[in-house]
């Protein structure tokens, strides 16, 4: 199931612009994967604007802080749907790492984009949530609304986590760590 896809039709005449400067959410942004996710993308694409969404009002604004000057936070509710909606006003890209994906009944941050018509992408590895978000193709269709689904953690974000810890890594040492082992079972990082 991992990297089933939610696509619009194919591609036609119609000429496609990017925006100037995409603004990317990072539903979840203040947790594990989604900061560094976040961090990440900040380095990669300097040009994109961030916003980091999630429960924690004072985490969030710190970590916006932290990562930089196109960086906020939004406080957003995944229960409500309405509160998603809202969110997304203005943004051309959602990230969802809101978790854990295992205990959601529904798919309210993926009907939520199809509604605002904002291009979804999540991390889910939950066979159960999968099966679900796919009963979501026709209306992802019919909306022209680009929705990856399941793209997974393991191994994806997590190389991301790995190459921010070394990066973390390396500077408090001042040199090149000679392993690194991620246990994202167990939420255990070693750094020797």
């Amino acid at each position: 199931m991992a990297g089933a896809a939610v696509s619009p039709s194919p591609i036609t005449s119609h000429s496609f612009t990017p925006p100037v400067k995409p603004r990317v959410m990072i539903l979840g942004g203040t947790g594990r994967v989604g900061a560094s996710t976040a961090t990440a993308l900040s380095r990669l694409c300097p040009s994109l604007r961030l916003v980091l969404a999630g429960r924690n009002r004072e985490k969030g604004n710190a970590l916006a802080s932290k990562i930089g000057e196109n960086t906020e936070f939004v406080q957003v509710n995944v229960e409500d749907i309405y509160s998603i909606q809202t969110a997304f006003d203005g943004i051309d890209l959602v990230i969802h790492s809101a978790g854990p994906f295992q205990r959601e009944e529904k798919c309210n941050v993926l009907e939520a984009a199809i509604s605002t018509k904002t291009a979804y992408l999540d991390i889910c590895d939950d066979t159960n949530y999968a099966w679900k978000a796919k009963g979501f193709h026709e209306k992802a269709l019919s909306a022209c609304v680009p929705a990856l689904t399941t793209c997974g953690i393991y191994p994806g974000v997590s190389n991301v986590m790995a190459a921010e810890l070394v990066r973390l890594a390396k500077s408090e040492i001042n040199g090149e760590p000679e392993r690194l082992r991620l246990v994202l079972y167990q939420s255990v990082y070693i750094i020797g």
